[in-house]
């Protein structure tokens, strides 16, 4: 079922209408993939890995260098093997392999293309990578290497891209790269932080509709960790509200695709349980009490999978 609903409808919703609308988002979730909830647990069976240690270039508000600092830091196509043929070893499943970007807003992958296309031929390990902004020729380059996913980050909005991000790039540059990739025949994942602009609403609707324009199978939201130590520690957190508004908004406007809350968001209860509401299809890391609701509440059955979301 396809509702043509606009988002101010959903925006301006009363308590009841708004009730009335998450049961009826759940009941289309369900209806396309199954009365349950897939948790993921990537930990040491599907690791985080930088290829830049903890440079990066770009130096966000949101960010600051601060989440590649918990990573595995690999430094040489060499190191990415030994790391890949020891994961396979310890019964691992997989990898995201990322990094700081460099003053383009990319990750530099290239050198390490031969050593990805040798792990997938020779392993059965998932790889993740989240490059950056890319062309076509790069992305293609990617597709041939083999790699099961891409985790790209949307955003569209020049002002938050300005003020945030600041690479001098603009939103047009971003749905370029995100075209491309799609062109190249590689498993884009639109990864959307929701409240990138200082905790507030700006951009993230329009990344959204960007996003539903293109033949995607999944969508990720994101939402701003007010990160201590960054420009932005202060900022407010997206209202938990607005998120099951958005998670419904995009049910309502394409029925079929999977929905999942990521890792780099908010950890609160209330977000999660609202996301389940709404009818979200995947979670990462979620909270036992999370759980134990989409069970309780919604009899939801639980598929555990330790691999990241984008899998």
């Amino acid at each position: 079922m396809k509702r043509n609903l606009d988002f101010t409808e959903i925006q301006n919703a009363s308590q009841p209408d708004l009730d009335h609308l998450l049961e009826e988002g759940r009941l289309v979730s369900w209806e396309n993939f199954g009365q349950k909830l897939k948790a993921y647990y990537p930990n040491k069976k599907f690791p985080s890995i930088s290829i830049t240690g903890t440079e990066c270039s770009l130096n966000c508000l949101h960010c600051n260098k601060h989440y590649l600092k918990n990573m595995h830091h690999i430094t040489s196509p060499e190191n990415l093997l030994q790391f890949a043929n020891k994961l396979v070893k310890n019964h691992g499943s997989g990898f995201l392999l990322s990094g700081g970007y460099n003053e383009d807003s990319v990750v530099p992958l290239e050198p390490y293309l031969d050593v990805i296309s040798q792990i997938k031929t020779k392993t059965n390990l998932k790889i993740n990578v989240h490059p950056g902004l890319v062309d076509y020729n790069k992305a293609k380059a990617l597709a041939d290497a083999g790699i099961d996913t891409v985790s790209f980050d949307l955003i569209t909005d020049d002002d938050v891209i300005s003020k945030v991000i600041r690479n001098n790039k603009q939103g047009k540059d971003y749905i370029e790269s995100f075209e491309s990739m799609i062109k190249a025949g590689l498993e884009v994942i639109p990864h959307i932080c929701l409240g990138l602009h200082f905790g507030d609403e700006k951009g993230n609707l329009d990344a959204i509709e960007t996003a539903l324009k293109h033949e995607i199978s999944l969508i990720v939201f994101l939402s701003l960790i007010p990160t201590k130590g960054t420009a932005m520690e202060n900022s407010k957190i997206l209202n938990k509200d607005y998120l099951a508004k958005l998670i419904l908004y995009t049910r309502f406007k394409k029925p079929n695709l999977e929905q999942s809350l990521g890792c780099m968001r908010v950890r609160h209860l209330d977000y999660e349980e609202v996301a389940i509401k709404a009818g979200i299809n995947r979670i990462a890391v979620p909270k036992k009490k999370s759980l134990e609701f989409a069970v309780n509440k919604f009899e939801l059955s639980i598929e555990q999978i330790e691999t990241c979301c984008s899998i």
